[in-house]
């Protein structure tokens, strides 16, 4: 037998005995050895990458507002609550009301506060604004990039929101869906957004551009007229 032939042989011979010795070893364990790396997002991770590379190169308040604008930061949206305003009970805490919207994956609990670091700890009621379901204007400001997706509980892709959307508040015994009806860009210290306007209607509040804190993007939605109330 020439060297060639003994070169195939012994190279069938490994193969006969490593295809059921794989089979057996490595088809039970597939979802362990192989699942990762099929569900491995290359895209996924270099934005996920991005983003916190830029949570470490994002600017300071003090050098986004202006050591002027810190000291004048009552003329903002979020500082235009009189100082005189006590917040007597946090309804919308005890009813355990949160926000979502499906279409930007967002979600999270509404808490209340007559502080604008009351956003530090999720979405922000304002407390001179209406409630979900009553007749006015239900404001809710939260931060754009405090947290990152695919964390929830944060208005990061809140400009991705467009009109026709549904934004969905739930409390106990109570579900209110607003349709999205305008999207908008303002400055941060227009306060005509917290008018209490006849309607009903749901006003979402982040920064903008992102990574800035120069403007405020807008989003007002209106009570779905067949909302569930039970």
């Amino acid at each position: 037998m020439n060297k060639i032939s003994k070169i195939l042989l012994t190279t069938i011979l490994i193969f006969i005995v490593l295809l059921p010795l794989g089979y057996f070893i490595i088809y039970p364990n597939y979802n362990k050895l192989i699942g990762p790396i099929k569900r491995f997002d290359i895209h996924r991770s270099a934005q996920e990458i991005t983003f916190q590379v830029l949570t470490q190169l994002v600017p300071s308040k003090e050098k986004v507002l202006g050591k002027e604008d810190i000291n004048n930061s009552n003329l903002s949206i979020e500082e235009s609550i009189n100082k005189d305003f006590v917040l007597d009970e946090k309804v919308l805490e005890e009813l355990n009301t949160s926000i979502s919207i499906n279409s930007i994956e967002v979600a999270g609990k509404i808490f209340e506060g007559i502080s604008p670091i009351t956003m530090d700890m999720g979405f922000w009621h304002f407390p001179v604004s209406g409630f979900p379901g009553k007749k006015g204007n239900f404001v809710v400001i939260g931060h754009r990039y405090a947290k990152l997706p695919p964390e929830k509980d944060t208005f990061f892709n809140l400009n991705k929101v467009k009109v026709g959307d549904k934004i969905e508040v739930f409390q106990f015994g109570s579900e209110y869906t607003y349709i999205v009806t305008e999207t908008k860009i303002v400055e941060k210290n227009d306060t005509s957004i917290l008018n209490d306007f006849s309607d009903y209607r749901i006003t979402l509040i982040t920064c903008t551009p992102l990574w800035t804190d120069k403007q405020r993007l807008v989003i007002v939605g209106k009570l779905d007229k067949l909302y569930k109330n039970t």
